[in-house]
C-alpha cells in the first residue's frame, strides 16, 4: 500500500517564544541545496543518491556524540593540563548555552533532509515506472527512521527543541486569524507567522510516544537484508544505511525506557538470529573501528574513507596525546574509574583496545588505535568508524529485557553469549545471585560499559540505569570521577534530573 505523505506541521518540545531565534536561520535556508534542482528527485537513482546524502550531515558530529555521550559521564575526563572551556563544560557537567559543541544544526540537516526525502519519493513512483511500491515504501522508511532516530538523540540530550515532522519547503495548510485553512510555503511565512503554528505536547512522555510509534511503523517497511530495488547493497550501504535488524534494536531500546519489556525481548530476536549480523570473535573484535567497515559486528555505523575522497572525523584530534599527528588530548579515559569497571578481566580483548596507557598518559584508543599493541593511524587520517548499534546492542537490550520479565535464565545466557565472544570465562549461576535484579542490573550495565566504551552510550545508559531503579545511578557514578569539592558540587547538582539536560539557547 503506497504510505500518504503527510501533512506538514511543526511541533516544539518545551520550547520558549524567545528561544526561536536560535532556530531562525534553520528556517531561512534550503536544507539540501544539492538535490532541490527542479530536474531532481525523477528516477529512483535520483532517490538512491538522495537517501546517501542524508546521512552526510551526521558524519560531521561524531565528536559532538562523544561529548554528549562520554564527556559528561564517569568514564571520560580531561586529558590537558589546562583544560579547553568549551571541552571542560561537558566533562563538569556545566554546559553554557554558548558552548558551540551544543549546536544540534547537523542533526537538523539530516532531519531536514529525511522530510524532504519522505515528500519526494511517492512522487517519483508516478514518474518512474521502475520503481515498485515496496522500494518506495523502503525509501520512505528509512528517512523516517533515520530522522526518528535523530530526535531519539535530540529527547535524551537537550532540554528543548523544535521537532519538525515535514519538510518546511513544501507547502504548510494552517488556519488563519480568519478561520480559513490557508496553504503556502512555510520558507515563505515571517518568524511571528510561524510562532504561530508551533504545537506543544503536553509532556515528554509524548514524544516519546511519537518516536516509539514510528520506529514501529517502519519495521514492516524495511527489507530484512538489504536487497533495496533488488540489489544487494554494498558494505558501505549495508551497514552504513539505518535497516530492519537496526530499526529492531532501535525499537527494542525505545520499548524498554517505556517499560514495555515483552515487546522489546521480541524486536531483538531480529537481528540476534540474522545471519548478516554476528557478535564476531574476540580477535577481531578490534575491526569495527581499524576497518573501513565493519561488516558483521555493525548494524549501522558512519563510515570514512580517506583514500578516496579525504573523509575525516575528529575524533583522533579529541583523542590523541600527539600533538604532531593533531591529536590535542581534549579528553581521556577517567583511570581510576575504567580501573574499577574493567577489574579482574584481564584478557577481555576490549580493555586492550578500547585503551591505552603510554607513560604518565592514559588514551582512548579505539579511534587512533590500528591494533591492539602500538601501532596508531597515521597522522590526521582519522576515519575509526562511530558505531550506532552494533550486533551486542541487541543481545545486552535482550538479557535487560528478560530481566525484567523474570526470564534469569534467559538473562544470563544472552550476558555469558557476549562473554564467550570476547574470550571471556562464562558467568557461573554459583557465583552471583542471579534472580537479584539490582545484582544483574549491575552486570548488565557494566557489560555495557566494557563493550561500548567511548562509543557515546555511557550517560544515556546512567539515564536509562535510574529509570529502571527508580534511583539516581547517575548522579552517583559521574560524581565518582572526582574528588573533594567538586564531587560534591556535581552529586548535588545532577540530583536535580533537569541538570541532565544540555540547555539550549
Amino acid at each position: 500500500m503506497k504510505i500518504k505523505r503527510i501533512t506538514t506541521y511543526i511541533v516544539t518540545l518545551s520550547i520558549a517564544v524567545t528561544g526561536l531565534s536560535a532556530c531562525s536561520s534553520f528556517f531561512e535556508v534550503e536544507p539540501y541545496q544539492t538535490v532541490a534542482e527542479d530536474n531532481f528527485y525523477r528516477n529512483q537513482e535520483d532517490i538512491n543518491a538522495s537517501a546517501l546524502g542524508m546521512y552526510a550531515p551526521l558524519t560531521n558530529d561524531v565528536h559532538k556524540f562523544l561529548l554528549w555521550g562520554d564527556a559528561r559521564a564517569d568514564m571520560v575526563t580531561t586529558g590537558e593540563s589546562e583544560p579547553t572551556p568549551y571541552i571542560n563544560e561537558f566533562v563538569i557537567n556545566n554546559v553554557s548555552v554558548q558552548n558551540p559543541y551544543a549546536d544540534y544544526g547537523n542533526i537538523y540537516q539530516t532531519i531536514a533532509r529525511c522530510n524532504r526525502q519522505m515528500e519526494k519519493v511517492y512522487d517519483v513512483m508516478d514518474q518512474d515506472n521502475k520503481l515498485l511500491v515496496r522500494d518506495a515504501n523502503a525509501y520512505y522508511a528509512e528517512a523516517l527512521l533515520l530522522r526518528t532516530f535523530c530526535y531519539y538523540y535530540l529527547l535524551r540530550t537537550f532540554d528543548k527543541f523544535p521537532i519538525i515532522r515535514s519538510d518546511y519547503a513544501e507547502n504548510i495548510s494552517y488556519v488563519n486569524e480568519e478561520g480559513d485553512t490557508v496553504s503556502t510555503k512555510t520558507a515563505a511565512l515571517r518568524a511571528d507567522e510561524i510562532k504561530g503554528l508551533l504545537k506543544f505536547p503536553t509532556d515528554q512522555q509524548e514524544v516519546w510516544h511519537m518516536i516509539y510509534n514510528d520506529a514501529l511503523t517502519v519495521l514492516g517497511m524495511l527489507p530484512l537484508n538489504y536487497t533495496w530495488n533488488r540489489n544487494n547493497l554494498p558494505s558501505e550501504e549495508r551497514y552504513g544505511r539505518v535497516s530492519q535488524p537496526m530499526a529492531a534494536t532501535f525499537a527494542a531500546e525505545i520499548a524498554i525506557w517505556l517499560g514495555e519489556f515483552q515487546t522489546a525481548s521480541a524486536f531483538c530476536n531480529s537481528p540476534i538470529i540474522n545471519n548478516f549480523h554476528s557478535l564476531g570473535t574476540a580477535g577481531a573484535w578490534p575491526n569495527q573501528f581499524t576497518a573501513s567497515y565493519a561488516a558483521q559486528h555493525s548494524l549501522f555505523l558512519l563510515g570514512y574513507r580517506f583514500d578516496n575522497s579525504f573523509e575525516t572525523n575528529r575524533l583522533q584530534e579529541f583523542t590523541s596525546n600527539r600533538p604532531e599527528d593533531g591529536g590535542k588530548y581534549y579528553l581521556k579515559p577517567s583511570s581510576h574509574v575504567i580501573n574499577t569497571i574493567f577489574a579482574f578481566e584481564e584478557n577481555d580483548i576490549r580493555s586492550s583496545f578500547s585503551y591505552k596507557v603510554f607513560g604518565q598518559d592514559t588514551v582512548i584508543w579505539k579511534y587512533i588505535g590500528l591494533d591492539d599493541v602500538s601501532s596508531q593511524r597515521p597522522s590526521y587520517q582519522s576515519i575509526a568508524s562511530w558505531q550506532f548499534y552494533r550486533s551486542a546492542d541487541a543481545f545486552l537490550l535482550k538479557a535487560l529485557a528478560d530481566l525484567y520479565l523474570n526470564d534469569y535464565s534467559s538473562t544470563f545466557n544472552f550476558i555469558n553469549m557476549l562473554r564467550e565472544a570476547r574470550g571471556l570465562p562464562l558467568l557461573l549461576i554459583t557465583d552471583l545471585d542471579y534472580t537479584n535484579r539490582e545484582v544483574m542490573l549491575n552486570v548488565i550495565f557494566t557489560e555495557r560499559a566494557r563493550e561500548f566504551a567511548f562509543e557515546g552510550k555511557r550517560w544515556y545508559d546512567l539515564m536509562l540505569w535510574s529509570k529502571l531503579t527508580g534511583r539516581n545511578i547517575l548522579a552517583d557514578k559521574v560524581a565518582s570521577k572526582y574528588s573533594g569539592g567538586l564531587k560534591d558540587e556535581i552529586y548535588l547538582k545532577l540530583q536535580d534530573q533537569n541538570n541532565w539536560f544540555i540547555p539550549v539557547q
